[in-house]
Parts: C-alpha cells; structure tokens; sequence
C-alpha cells in the first residue's frame, strides 16, 4: 500500500478490508472447542498461532502478532521536491515489506492518517516452529536452560519427525521470537528492521491483550497480597523483564515490613536519632540486597533464563573496528578492541563528574536561595519572593538533569557496546548518578551543611546589617524536609504515572480529531492536493472498532521498564540512608509500594504501550546501585546519629558536635561493620542452596547419566557410571582399558542445527 495520499485512497476504495481480520474474525466465531473450523480459505491463507489459538481466547487482539509504524512527512510544497520525497518514501516502504518477506512473515497494511501506515505482521506456523526450534538450540549450546535427553532428541529430529506441538509456548516467548526476527540483523537471519533508527519505522508494538489486563487489574486491586502465581502470569503475558520489575517490587515491599514496624515504634516510644534503629536500618539493608541477590539467581533458574546475556542479539549501531575469528564459533565476527572502549570510557569520566559537578552546583544554589528567602529573610516583598525557589527549581533542575542524561546517552553509544544488555547498563549506572543528585543533594546539604554551620552563616550576614528573621536552627527542619521528599514526592509521582496520563489521552484524542477534521477540509478547498484521510467505508464494524484501538494504542508513549526500577531504587535510599532522621519513613514506603504494585499494573495496560517481552536473569544495573546506597547508609547513618542523637532541639550557638576526629571515626566503625556483615551474610546464604539450584542440579545429573547410558549402548565397548568420584569407566573387552574404536555419533542434522545457530559469547 502506497503511503501517498492518493494511493492510499485508492487502495481504500478499491479493497479497504483487512483481509487476514476479516478472515480471523469469522474463524473466532465459528470455532468451536473439539471441532474444525470450517473457513478453510482462512486456515490455508494464514496459518499462524492466532489461529491455533482462537479457540480458547475468543478475542480479536490476537489477528496481528505484531505492528509496525511506519510514519513518513507531508512533502514541501513544490513540482520537483515532491516526486522526488514520494519516490523516496516509496522505497523505504517497499525495502520494509522486502525484509518482512524475506524472513517469511507475512503483513497487511492500513493507512493511519495521512502521514502513518499501520504494516501488521503475522508469522507463520511453520516460520514459527522454525525460529523456535532455533532459540532452544541456541539456549541449549549457551546452557541456558538443561534440556532432558528425550527434548534434546527432539531438537535433533529431522523437521517432519518434529513434535509439531507448541502449547507449551508462553505469549511472551511467541512475541519475542517474531520481535527478533523483525529486528535481527540479516547476517544472522534477521530481518534487519530497527524501529527508532529507521528514518520512517518509529516503532514496533504488540497489541494489548484487553481481557488479559481487565482479569490481571481486577485480581491484583482485590488482593491484600500478590502470590507467585500471579507474578507468573505477568511473566508469561509481559516477559522476563517486566516480570522481574514486579517480582523486585513484591520482595521489596513484604521487606519493609520490619522497618516499619520498628520505625513505628520507635517513633511513638522511642527517642529521635536511635542509634539501636540506625545499626538496624544497615543491617536491614544489607541482608535485603544479598537475599534479592539471592531471589534473582533463584528465579532465573525456574524461569530458564540463566546465562540468557550470552545469547543477546548484536545491537544494529555497533561498530566493529575490524573482522576477526570469534574463537569458539569459528566464525568471522566484527569486533571492537575492549582496551579501546575502556579508553573511551576514561576519556568520558571528567564529562560525567562536570556534569554532576554543574548539577550539585544548581542544586545548591536554588537550595540556598530556598534558605536564604524563607527562613532568614525578612524585607521587602518576602510574600511573594518566596516562590522564587520553587519557579528556579522546576526550570533549572529538570533542564540541567535533562541535558547531562543525554550527555550521558551520547557518551554510552561513543563506548560503542557490543549488546543491548551492556548498552543499557552503563546508560543506566552515568543516568543514575544524576537522578541520585537531584534526588539526596538537599538532603545532605540540610543535614552536613545548614545546620551545623547555620549560626555562623546567619552571624556572618547579621554583621552587614541585613534584614534577616530571627530563626531557630535545629533537627526538626531536617526531619520535615524528608517528610516533603516522602510525602510530596510519592504523590506527585502517583499523579504523574496515572491522572496525567489520563488527561493527556483524552485531550490527545480531541487533538486528533481536530487535526483529521481539518486535514480533510484542507483536502476538499484544495481540490484534492491537500493531504486526506482515508476513506474506510467498506470496512465492517468490528474492523474499524479494532482500527481505532490499535490507534490509540499507537498513540501511547513506550513502557520503560527502568524508570520504574529508578523510583523504587531512589526510594529505598530514602529508607537505608535517612530513615533514621524520621522513622516513618519506611512506613511511607511501605504503604506506597502496595499502591505503587497496582498503579504500574494499570500504567502498563492503560497507559503505555504494551511492551515487547524480553528476556534477562538479573535486574541489571539495578542491583550494583542497591549495592552502592547500602554501604554509602554505612557511612550517613552513622555520622548523622553522632551530630544529631539527643540533640533534637540544637539551636545552642555550637550547633550539633563537630569533632571531626571523632566523627571519622564513627564512620570508619559504622563502614568496617557494614563490610563484616555484607561478607558474612553472603557467604552464609551462598552455602544453602536454593530449591531451584537443587533441582537444575538434579535434572543435569539425570540427563548426563542418560546420555552416558546411550553412549555405552552405542559403543557397545565400554560401560560408564557416574559416581561421587566422577566418571568411571571399565572396559568389557580390554582390560588393560585400551583405545577402542567407536562409531561417531555425530547427526548431520544436529550438526548443522548448531552450526546455523546464533553466536554464543
């Protein structure tokens, strides 16, 4: 279809209809649970899972595997410019549908507006059982997964003696299969279509599966907590990725439940500053990271996903300086020098710390603006001048940290990494500095900076004889600027992720429906030269229904799985780091992650595209961060315990204690303890093996006992056992246990599976 707006009414008007709906729709209600469908046209044109999969779901969202935008401009005014851009636009069209083909996908496309194509992608059954049978084997040569004798035989089968069921295939896995044969590169049998670095493919989006979310919303906001199997399904439906994000953010919670009970405690019963909460909160923290740590080794093994990093995909804007033999596949791979990369990543240090040194110094500036105006200040116009800081803030600090993470971008793709894991990693650790510093900085400089040298500051100024208010420095501001992080910032962010969302969706769709209505009145004053929307009027209803539903879906911003991740970790360093200034800071985020659990439940089904499942066996960077909050809780709960413990009220004129010598001490206590006990408690949890290490250990002893069983079978020479010493082996005809000869066991077919299968790193 012709993305011209001539050529797409044209197509319209002659055969509007989606051909491949129109055929699943009248499969979804004639099928019937034990009997055949009978449109046979529909079974023999499309042949996808959809179809296999009709029957049990009854739901039009499954029609398309996936949708590919394609959006291109209006072209400029003018004879010449626009033959030439619609030629253009032309050819990316057709190389697209070109590559789609080519990996054996088939695809429908509709006009969406006058400048966006809809190219929905349906994946054959046999294209499907094809990229499958490839993923296992690459899983199974990168030990992703332990594969039974009788699985492994199965992978090894020729392709007619192939089971050809695919129950046991999850939705996840479906959509990431065809997800990357769409975005593979073609030297590996991609198709080679990268959504966001194409000139004209914006993106790339599974359909939002409408029954799926009501079900999942509706049994999560009627449940107190969220069990494993409920988790499992997110998993199943949304992939690995997500699934550990919710899987983090369950943990997390039940976890703060000692916390806050204690913070509750102490808070009511207790006295301001306890250094017995303080010792708890970092002990607290450090048995929380190591048991995640823990959890998500576990998970990765049940899920099947361990060492899945070593069967990442190439990213397509990776550079290799030259082709080299990669030494286990024996394949000649681009490669890009590590001591290179580690040269650019030093060369970008200095750019990262002037970065955080210009956002710190913005922060600090605005922060003693705030100070300066609301506390001592006591002039002219002090009504008004007081909202100085909050109009600062929201245009400095935003700005600031907006242009350092896309420094921080530019920086992470010039250390050209080889994979999408590692890309975002990195990304994820110099973006993090910078949320980190936005998020702590008046904070710290409240607790280390305002009050214990306040006094003096105010002497300072009084001596030139300004107009300042008589004001009285202690605790308490400390306490009550943590309450505003705690209290305010969660329910900005609460209101941010779901009530704008809403608001901005509904002032969207009038937005597009102006633009339509004006599009198409400019189509009829200029005669026809103007850009139209096409027209649908053959269309049968449930097919324009399921049109604008994948519109609204288009229009949707993309599901980021790490801002997510950010938040949750940002807010447990308000608990380790500074929950000993107010004790019910744990029970603020207690409360928040029950809502915050259900919330990005309903963000993802309502507000954002639904994502395309990927695969991970670890959090990321994210753990590394918890990491670094949890030892650097070593060092500021103890130093603000030792300024601040029985000295609520501090407005004496020598502040809090300062002895430095003192205080470096304190910390150098607190730190050592923090070490002892992150080796002690780590090395205890990894003596005691998990259930799931139990079983992926007992299931590789049953599958090489297997195969060496086999193996004496077929030499027929020599019978093995394995034993706790290891591998025995005795000769039945030799004693001296000599050389035999034995008949290869090589497959041709298991030969060359492998050999065709993806690089393994």
């Amino acid at each position: 279809m012709e993305p011209s707006s001539s050529a797409a009414n044209a197509s319209a008007k002659s055969g509007s209809s989606l051909r491949f709906y129109d055929i699943y729709s009248s499969i979804v209600k004639q099928h019937s649970q034990n009997a055949e469908t009978s449109n046979k046209e529909g079974t023999a044109t499309i042949h996808t899972q959809t179809l296999y999969r009709a029957g049990k779901t009854q739901s039009l969202e499954y029609y398309a595997d996936l949708v590919l935008v394609f959006k291109y401009k209006q072209p400029v005014k003018g004879a010449v410019a626009r033959p030439e851009y619609e030629q253009k636009t032309l050819q990316a069209y057709q190389d697209v549908i070109e590559k789609l083909t080519r990996v054996g996908l088939q695809h429908e496309t509709r006009p969406n507006g006058p400048d966006m194509l809809f190219i929905f992608v349906l994946c054959p059954w046999a294209v499907l059982k094809r990229e499958i049978t490839k993923n296992s084997i690459h899983d199974w040569l990168a030990g992703v997964r332990v594969a039974d004798t009788a699985e492994t035989e199965q992978l090894l089968q020729p392709a007619k003696g192939r089971d050809e069921s695919l129950d046991d295939v999850t939705e996840s896995d479906r959509l990431r299969i065809i997800a990357e044969l769409i975005r593979g590169i073609p030297s590996e049998g991609g198709a080679g279509i990268y959504a966001g670095e194409d000139e004209y493919v914006k993106s790339i989006l599974p359909l939002h599966d409408k029954a799926f979310n009501m079900s999942w919303l509706k049994s999560w906001s009627t449940k107190w907590i969220v069990d494993q199997n409920d988790l499992s399904q997110v998993r199943d439906h949304f992939g690995e990725k997500v699934a550990y994000y919710f899987e983090f953010l369950q943990f997390y919670f039940q976890w703060l439940a000692a916390p806050t009970a204690l913070g509750v405690l102490i808070h009511f019963f207790g006295s301001p500053f306890s250094i017995s909460y303080g010792v708890f909160v970092i002990l607290w923290s450090v048995v929380f990271t190591e048991c995640w740590k823990r959890r998500e080794k576990e998970l990765a093994l049940w899920w099947g996903v361990r060492h899945v990093s070593k069967t990442e995909m190439r990213r397509p804007t990776f550079k290799g300086d030259t082709m080299m033999l990669d030494p286990v596949t024996g394949e000649m791979e681009p490669y890009f020098s590590p001591w290179k990369r580690w040269t650019r990543r030093i060369a970008g240090i200095p750019v990262v710390v002037g970065g955080a040194l210009t956002l710190a110094a913005v922060i600090t500036c605005v922060f003693g603006i705030e100070v300066f105006l609301t506390v001592y200040y006591d002039g002219y116009m002090k009504e008004i001048l007081i909202y100085l800081p909050m109009v600062l803030y929201s245009l400095a600090i935003p700005n600031v940290a907006a242009i350092c993470k896309s420094v921080s971008l530019k920086l992470t793709d010039y250390e050209n990494y080889e994979t999408r894991g590692s890309h975002e990693y990195h990304l994820m650790q110099k973006v993090f500095i910078f949320n980190a510093l936005t998020s702590y900085m008046s904070i710290l400089l409240t607790a280390y900076i305002y009050i214990p040298f306040g006094p003096q500051v105010i002497s300072t100024f009084q001596s030139y004889g300004l107009p300042f208010a008589s004001a009285t420095i202690d605790s308490h501001m400390l306490q009550n600027r943590l309450k505003a992080f705690m209290i305010t910032t969660q329910a900005v962010s609460f209101a941010t992720e779901t009530i704008v969302p809403w608001l901005t969706r509904r002032a969207m769709v009038g937005a597009v429906k102006i633009k339509n209505e004006v599009s198409e009145k400019l189509h009829h004053e200029t005669n026809g030269q103007g850009p139209a929307i096409p027209s649908f009027g053959e269309d049968s209803e449930d097919t324009k229904q399921f049109l604008n539903r994948v519109r609204k879906q288009a229009e949707l911003p993309e599901y980021d799985v790490n801002e997510d991740y950010a938040e949750m970790v940002l807010q447990f360093g308000y608990v380790s780091l500074f929950s000993v200034i107010w004790p019910l800071t744990g029970l603020c985020a207690f409360v928040n992650n029950w809502v915050e659990l259900r919330s990005d439940a309903a963000k993802i089904s309502y507000n954002a595209r639904r994502p395309i499942p990927s695969r991970t066996d670890t959090i990321g960077p994210w753990i590394d961060n918890l990491q670094t909050i949890t030892w650097f809780s070593s060092i500021t709960n103890a130093s603000i315990i030792y300024l601040f413990h029985g000295t609520l009220d501090t407005s004496e004129a020598h502040g809090p204690r300062l002895g430095l010598a003192m205080l470096l001490l304190w910390i150098l206590v607190s730190e050592h303890v923090y070490l002892g006990l992150r080796s002690t408690v780590g090395l205890l949890l990894n003596s005691i093996p998990t259930d799931a290490e139990l079983k992926v250990r007992k299931k590789e002893f049953g599958v090489k006992s297997s195969w060496l069983s086999r193996l004496s079978d077929a030499i027929g020479a020599t019978s093995f056992s394995v034993g706790v010493n290891g591998l025995q082996s005795r000769s039945l005809e030799d004693p001296a246990g000599g050389l035999q000869d034995a008949t290869p066991l090589e497959s041709d077919i298991g030969i060359q599976a492998i050999r065709s299968s993806l690089k393994i790193n």
